[in-house]
């Protein structure tokens, strides 16, 4: 996806694992969605971040899901509340908190599920 002014909405599909991510964002006054990175199983579930909120972190666990290394599960935090989690809460666990700014992006490796995932990090 790359770094965006201004996160707006995510878009997870999660089941045992993080089937798909998709977000929407602004960038330059234009908005805008990824493709989705992952495929289409699992429930839907979409966070709509209000005016002024941004993502201050993520957390979850990666692991084997069906003889596949994958991110598990996802957990979103913001300056305002925190959303999931969502998957399955096995595996390893993994913390991105930001101390100083927001995260304005994501980048990560894809199949059938979400096998990685990062963020970019930008000023407040």
């Amino acid at each position: 996806m790359g770094a965006a002014t201004k996160i707006l909405d995510i878009r997870v599909r999660h089941g045992g694992a993080i089937d798909a991510v998709q977000i929407m964002y602004e960038v330059d006054e234009k908005i805008q969605w990824t493709p989705q990175y992952g495929g289409n199983g699992g429930d839907l579930t979409e966070i709509s971040l209000q005016e002024g909120e941004f993502l201050t972190s993520i957390s979850g666990y990666y692991g084997n899901f069906s003889d596949l290394y994958v991110v598990r599960s996802l957990t979103f935090g913001t300056n305002v509340s925190t959303y999931g989690p969502y998957g399955a809460e096995e595996g390893t666990a993994f913390s991105v908190p930001v101390e100083d700014g927001k995260i304005t992006g994501f980048f990560g490796r894809f199949g059938a599920l979400l096998d990685a995932v990062g963020v970019y990090l930008g000023p407040n």
